[in-house]
């Protein structure tokens, strides 16, 4: 009892300190996470406590990850395609294992928010002044005019990783900070928080994580019931102060509007030149192998072929967008998860809308729509992407869906 007491109490200071790690780059959060995976899988197995690996969502994600490891073996890369499918389950294990840990103690929730709000704010902090000055508050030089690095990494990941754990930040703002105690705080500074959000990721010129904040923006004011207002009017100053940073730095506008319209196709006659060969590839490629893909991680050798290769942007480790690269690498087997995870969130989303307008009911709290969210801007098809297998992308993909099954299960016992 005492050991177990102490892996549990080891597994909650590494997910607290998971929001830093990440920022490190992808070895320390892979690790965190490996050894949180342990720890859990080693006391619900000896507990024989199933209810965390026997449920429809594990059922689904477990299928997915012999969905993988079945193309996998069926590639003509096996042992690099092996590399990405074979551990791929310590990914949603984690998930699981995020539940398990806020089973176990109910002030976990607060301390994470605490944390994730704390690292957020040296987050955007560091992004600002590493806009300035060319580095950011640990020296970390940036090999990109605009896009931002991590704190402790010269990867250029910063603009993902503040699109994409925002809209957690905001529901764990929420759960924990909502009551009449902290509301006034919660709503002034949730309201900063959009303001400095959405004016370092437009200066930044990263068009990804301004496409993400721009999902994350609208679905805060469709489906959010208490912060529409919040985010409504926090967009409008942060129109007014772009607008302002536009005009006088008329560099600013060229990167972010200018090239963004060129590279969409409007004001050029093609649509992402840089884009386009990988995207042809990898349709291509699914084309042909059409149920089960190359395999994970394959789409670097397959494109070489001169069959798929469309010149010199086509090939890279991945084609840049998730939906080609599932295609591509694991068929329509692989995609049909896709799919379904997509429908799943479109359609509470929207079940939720209607509830609202016709029942006056609320079916999610405003927190679970904030995971929602999360999920809705890990699926969104029609943008560039990270490498689906990349560890580092795939713990800030799995982080939210731990707070969510929790947070169902929680439901559940409270009906």
């Amino acid at each position: 009892m005492y050991l177990k007491k102490k892996l549990i109490h080891f597994s909650e200071i590494l997910l607290l300190g998971l929001p830093l790690a990440i920022l490190s780059g992808p070895f320390l959060p892979d690790l965190f996470i490996s050894i949180i995976v342990l720890i859990f899988l080693s006391i619900v197995v000896i507990e024989k406590n199933w209810k965390y690996l026997l449920n429809p969502f594990s059922i689904f994600f477990i299928s997915f990850i012999f969905i993988l490891i079945i193309t996998s073996i069926s590639s003509n890369f096996i042992y690099l395609s092996l590399e990405s499918s074979l551990f791929y389950f310590r990914f949603y294990f984690f998930s699981l294992a995020v539940w398990f840990l806020l089973d176990k103690n109910a002030n976990l929730s607060k301390k994470f928010t605490i944390v994730l709000f704390s690292i957020f704010l040296i987050a955007l902090f560091s992004g600002y002044y590493q806009y300035n000055f060319g580095y950011n508050i640990f020296g970390i030089v940036s090999n990109s005019n605009a896009r931002l690095t991590l704190l402790f990494n010269e990867k250029l990941y910063m603009g993902g990783y503040i699109a994409r754990l925002f809209p957690l930040l905001v529901g764990l703002l929420i759960l924990n900070f909502s009551s009449n105690k902290y509301r006034k705080l919660n709503v002034l500074v949730t309201f900063i928080l959009l303001i400095l959000t959405d004016v370092l990721i437009f200066i930044s010129g990263e068009r990804t994580a301004l496409g993400l904040l721009l999902i994350s923006t609208v679905a805060f004011i469709i489906f959010l019931s208490n912060l529409k207002s919040i985010r409504v009017f926090s967009l409008i100053v942060s129109i007014i102060i772009i607008t302002f940073v536009s005009i006088n730095f008329p560099s600013i506008k060229e990167r972010n509007v200018n090239h963004t319209l060129k590279q969409l196709g409007i004001t050029s006659d093609e649509y992402s030149p840089r884009h386009l060969p990988m995207y042809k590839s990898a349709w291509n490629i699914y084309l042909d192998n059409l149920y089960i893909g190359t395999g994970p991680k394959t789409y670097r050798k397959v494109c070489l072929e001169d069959r798929y290769n469309f010149g010199k942007f086509t090939c890279n480790t991945h084609p840049h967008n998730t939906y080609l690269q599932v295609m591509s690498e694991t068929g329509t087997l692989g995609l049909l998860f896709f799919i379904i995870a997509m429908f799943y969130v479109g359609k509470n989303l929207i079940f939720h809308l209607i509830s609202i307008f016709f029942n006056k009911k609320i079916h999610f709290d405003d927190y679970q729509i904030c995971l929602l969210i999360c999920f809705l801007l890990t699926l969104w098809p029609f943008q560039p992407s990270m490498n689906i297998f990349n560890n580092w992308i795939n713990i800030i993909y799995y982080l939210p869906l731990g707070f969510y099954l929790h947070s169902l299960n929680q439901n559940k016992l409270e009906n």
